[in-house]
Parts: C-alpha cells; sequence; structure tokens
C-alpha cells in the first residue's frame, strides 16, 4: 500500500459515522495521531491509503463494530468478515461461497440472539436469474435504513466480483423498506433497476454466475485483507469492475516507475496473456488502452495542482520526454497540458477531461 491512494471523500464518509455516534472527528483525529487536513475536506484531494486504512480501523475499533453501525441494533464482532472470508475461500463456486455465507451469517445471529435468517438465501428463478436474500434489518422503516441496508449489499456485490475476478452484473436489488424521496445515492451505487417495499432485501443476477469458479486463493485472501476497506467501501464509480479495479491497484500510483508488461500484469493476476487480452475486450478495452487511462487520469489529477511544473508532472508519470508527453496528452483530451491547466484556471474544463 506504499504507494497508494483513496478519494479523501471515503475518510469524510469514515468520520461522519464516528460523529454520528456521537464522538468529535477532531478528537478522533488526534488520538489516532492522523493529520489534521483530514477536518479539511478538499474534494479532489487523495490522501494515502495507508492513513485511511488507519482511521478505518479506529472507528471499527472505537464502535466495536466491524459493520459501523449498519446492523442498527447488533454490533458485529471485529474479526468476524475475515473468519467468514477464510470459511468461504475454498469453495469451489460463488454459489457454493454465498450458501456458506449465509449459513456462516446465521449462525453468527443464532450466537447473539439476532432473529430473521432467511430460510432460502440463494434463490433460482425461472426465468434465469437468482437472488441473495439477506437478512432484513430492523430499522427500514425510514430511508436511514433503507440506504444502510444499500451500502451493506454494495459492500456483498463487491466482494462477489472479488471472489470470482469479474464484477457481479446486477439485473434489479430489492427492500423491504419504502422509497426514499432521494434515491441518487442508491442509483449510483447499483445502477440497475431499485425495488421497494418488496418481502425481502436482494441482489437478483443471471443464475449463470453461480457456476463461475473463484479465482482467488488463501494467499490473494490475506493480501486482500490487508489492503482491505479500500476494495469493498469504494463507490460504484471508483471501482469500475474486479479486473480493471485490480489491475489499478498493481501498478499503483507511482507512475515514474516502468509500467508492467501485459505478460507480468497477467501472472500477477494469475491468468494468461490470452485469457487477459480477453476479458480486457470485455471492457471494451486494450492493454495499451488501459495504461493510456491510466496516465490520463492521473495527469488531469496532477494538472490540478498549480504548484507542479508539467516537465515534474511528465517525469512524475514516467515519460522519458516532456515533447511526448504533451504528445499524449493532447491525443487524450485534445488539449495540450499548458492549454488543459489555462481552462481550469478559467474555469473552462474540457469535453475530453473530467
Amino acid at each position: 500500500m506504499k504507494h497508494r491512494t483513496v478519494p479523501f471523500k471515503h475518510a469524510r464518509k469514515m468520520l461522519r459515522v464516528a460523529e454520528a455516534q456521537g464522538y468529535d472527528p477532531a478528537e478522533l483525529v488526534a488520538s489516532l495521531e492522523l493529520p489534521a487536513s483530514l477536518l479539511e475536506p478538499d474534494p479532489e484531494a487523495e490522501i494515502p491509503a495507508r492513513v485511511y486504512s488507519r482511521l478505518y480501523t479506529g472507528v471499527m475499533w472505537l464502535l466495536e463494530d466491524e459493520s459501523f453501525g449498519l446492523n442498527l441494533k447488533q454490533p458485529t464482532p471485529a474479526g468476524s468478515f475475515r473468519m467468514m472470508c477464510l470459511c468461504i475461500i475454498h469453495c469451489d463456486t460463488l454459489a457454493a461461497a454465498l450458501e456458506r455465507a449465509a449459513e456462516f451469517n446465521a449462525f453468527c445471529r443464532r450466537l447473539t440472539g439476532t432473529p430473521g435468517s432467511p430460510r432460502q438465501p440463494l434463490i433460482r428463478e425461472a426465468d434465469g436469474s437468482a437472488r441473495f436474500v439477506f437478512p432484513p434489518s430492523q430499522d427500514m422503516v425510514t430511508g436511514d435504513g433503507v440506504y444502510a441496508m444499500g451500502h451493506c449489499m454494495a459492500i456483498w456485490r463487491r466482494l462477489c466480483g472479488w471472489l470470482i475476478g469479474r464484477p457481479l452484473e446486477l439485473l434489479s436489488v430489492s427492500f423491504q423498506g419504502p422509497r426514499p424521496k432521494d434515491r441518487t445515492e442508491l442509483e449510483e451505487l447499483f445502477r440497475c433497476e431499485l425495488k421497494f417495499d418488496q418481502p425481502h432485501n436482494a441482489l437478483r443476477f443471471p443464475a449463470s454466475l453461480l457456476s463461475m469458479p473463484l479465482a482467488q486463493t488463501e494467499d490473494s485472501l490475506r493480501e486482500f485483507l490487508r489492503n482491505a476497506p479500500y476494495h469493498l467501501l469504494v463507490s460504484q464509480e471508483d471501482d469500475d469492475g474486479s479486473l480493471l479495479a485490480q489491475m489499478r491497484r498493481l501498478v499503483g500510483s507511482d507512475l515514474s516507475q516502468d509500467f508492467p508488461t501485459m505478460t507480468e500484469m497477467a501472472s500477477q493476476l494469475n491468468m494468461s496473456v490470452r485469457t487477459l487480452r480477453r476479458r480486457l475486450k470485455e471492457h471494451d478495452t486494450t492493454y495499451q488502452g488501459f495504461k493510456d487511462e491510466v496516465r490520463r487520469s492521473a495527469a488531469v489529477r496532477l494538472l490540478r495542482r498549480p504548484e507542479l511544473k508539467i516537465n515534474a508532472i511528465s517525469a512524475l508519470l514516467g515519460f522519458d520526454e516532456p515533447s511526448a508527453f504533451h504528445r499524449s496528452f493532447k491525443k487524450w483530451t485534445g488539449l495540450t497540458p499548458g492549454e488543459y491547466r489555462s481552462r481550469r484556471i478559467r474555469g473552462e474544463d474540457s469535453d475530453g477531461a473530467p
């Protein structure tokens, strides 16, 4: 995690979680010996992943709840998620993993006296779809309860995607609770049909995904847990599919070093070059396209920092010559780096850059 960064907004979410439970954010930041800048939001800033991880862990232990209040009435003891992952990592398929995970969670609910485990958590429908049913929330009568359940289901969706090495395509998401007045956040989380006032909280997806073999091992799980929680808490616009997200994490944020070759990347992903090429085609890109997008996004972010000279940005992005950076950036955005920075200063973002 040395060179990785996390969007600032995720740190702010963690601080809001603690504040909602009655803790003072300033005191919390000071007690964890974290940078005071966490209290001064900058929507375009990024923070080191190690700082975010310390904040996440600190809030988790402070609340003594691994789900940060998502269960609302019953805290989740620290270590529960790790033990569940160890129970499912050797399953052959996604279906087997989901069934074992549901069994693990039902056992934990019985131990804590929490009622409501679904009798049939995994349901195969006649239309070729499948539903993964969640236990009922104890607070679904308000919009807050619906949003809490939505974030819980989004975390499970990302976990499933990581397990099989590809995004879990959703057909619809069902909520027991009422339709909130503002559904924007839920729509951004799932980007599929949302149903409210339903008999169950459930994710619905193609049943064919249930037969997908698990692409992970205990070794990759160890790395996954070491770098958690970023993989599970980031929003959809930041995590646009498990393959590309894994590749970005492997590259890291220090782009001054050479990119891994396609052979090296495929090896780190435990797949053949042919498979990697095919998977990238499913994302409508190539390995060169992936590298260009990583550099383009980093270039746009760095050009928003006026203290950095353009030649320095070129070096940070791994270009041997500034002229090569100028040519590439104009190919990506239609503007030279200087033109893009000038437009940013005047508040005239181009269509080619975010």
